[in-house]
């Protein structure tokens, strides 16, 4: 167990008071195999807090098992390996212009569970490839290459599902054009349901001006959306939307704020 002194950090947050003060940060990440070859992933973390006093009091504070992380990633050059997230390393694009509450939904895999989730992202001469498995036996394998295509950049990628249940395959395939602020994609998810199947395609578009971003979102199911951004402050940002989804009409609007 590794602990590192945060007070040596020059992080803002942390300055208050920084020489009485001393922050802790430890923990433990476990990859665990069952006997039955089904993955799962244990992440436990503790920040602990001491202070002294001008009168020589001490007060100790420690969070001990903070919401434990789910996933856990390792990296090594052009290879990542994901533990506890299926579709990490997706490879069709993913629609844009979403904010608060806005998004559609209709892009990606649907797959049915994160649960030992293994997912491999690689590149191999300029082409992304991904690759995931999970404890319910279903499988991914997509992959994706960007190009300039005059003056534009394309990125064009693809996946196919295979679930444990044949009737829930899917197979996605999609494209991005960036053209200075302006990005568009453009989108097709198929779904091989019993019952006959589904084929949706949905497309996006986000305008960048300064701090503010215009999103739009709509699909061939009567689905849209329309969504703007605003930057405050860096770390700061206010958001606002509205989505339509072929009967109602909802609106929402969120502050976020990263650190």
């Amino acid at each position: 167990m590794r602990k590192i002194l945060l007070t040596s950090v020059g992080i803002a947050a942390l300055a208050v008071s920084a020489n009485a003060t001393d922050f802790t940060l430890s923990g433990t990440a476990k990859i665990k195999v069952a006997d039955d070859g089904n993955t799962s992933v244990d992440v436990s973390t503790a920040v602990g807090v001491s202070k002294t006093f001008d009168n020589g009091m001490v007060l100790s504070l420690s969070n001990n098992n903070m919401a434990n992380a789910g996933e856990l990633t390792i990296t090594s050059d052009a290879v990542a390996v994901t533990f506890g997230d299926f579709d990490q390393n997706e490879k069709t694009p993913g629609l844009n212009g979403d904010a608060a509450a806005s998004d559609i939904s209709s892009d990606g895999i649907s797959h049915s569970s994160d649960a030992g989730g293994i997912s491999l992202g690689a590149t191999v001469a300029g082409v992304g490839i991904g690759a995931a498995m999970n404890n319910e036996g279903d499988t991914m394998f997509g992959g994706s290459f960007t190009s300039d295509m005059g003056g534009m950049a394309v990125t064009i990628g693809g996946d196919v599902y295979s679930d444990n249940t044949s009737s829930a395959d899917q197979t996605t395939m999609g494209v991005k054009a960036a053209l200075g602020a302006l990005t568009i994609v453009a989108h097709s998810k198929q779904v091989e349901a019993a019952s006959g199947g589904t084929d949706t395609v949905s497309y996006s578009a986000a305008y960048t001006a300064g701090g503010l971003v215009i999103g739009f979102q709509g699909n061939d199911a009567d689905a849209s959306s329309y969504s703007a951004t605003y930057t405050v402050v860096p770390g700061m940002q206010f958001e606002i939307g509205s989505k339509d989804n072929g009967t109602t009409s909802t609106s929402s609007a969120e502050l976020q704020m990263t650190f």
